[in-house]
């Protein structure tokens, strides 16, 4: 018997699957000779990778995290488990200033169109209210 399932046993839970992280070797770029366009690509190519990436693991330990809180029902853990959303949200955030960011870099950033100008004639009636009154009622005359 291995060591989680007596604590499993002990403490009466559940066991844990656990699952290893390997390194993916296609994590080192090498570097290329080229324009400044390139760079910024194949740059921008491994930030994205890397926080895309980050943000798997991430979610995996939430998930672990939400687990872990349900079971002790510790303030800590529950804690942990806002901490840990907060910093999930923040690399999204992250992940879109990165596009941003390329978008400077790169020169194809979008130029907000401004509108066509629009000319707005406000017709303004100058008098007192019977004289209001009047010009309504002729004008549903006819007159």
């Amino acid at each position: 018997m291995k060591i989680n399932d007596k604590l499993s046993e002990v403490f009466d839970l559940e066991p844990v699957e656990y699952t290893t992280i390997t390194p993916r070797m296609d994590d080192i770029v090498p570097t290329i000779k080229g324009s400044q366009q390139e760079y910024i690509e194949n740059d921008f190519d491994h930030v994205r990778g890397n926080i895309k990436e980050l943000l798997s693991t991430g979610r995996s330990a939430l998930y672990d995290m939400i687990e872990v809180a349900k079971q002790s029902e510790h303030p800590r853990a529950y804690e942990v488990v806002g901490t840990l959303m907060k910093q999930l949200a923040d690399m999204n955030q992250q992940l879109l200033d990165a596009h941003s960011q390329k978008q400077k870099l790169s020169g194809t950033e979008k130029k907000k169109e401004e509108p066509a100008s629009q000319v707005t004639n406000n017709a303004i009636f100058v008098g007192s209210t019977n004289d209001l009154a009047t010009m309504i009622h002729n004008m549903h005359k006819g007159e």
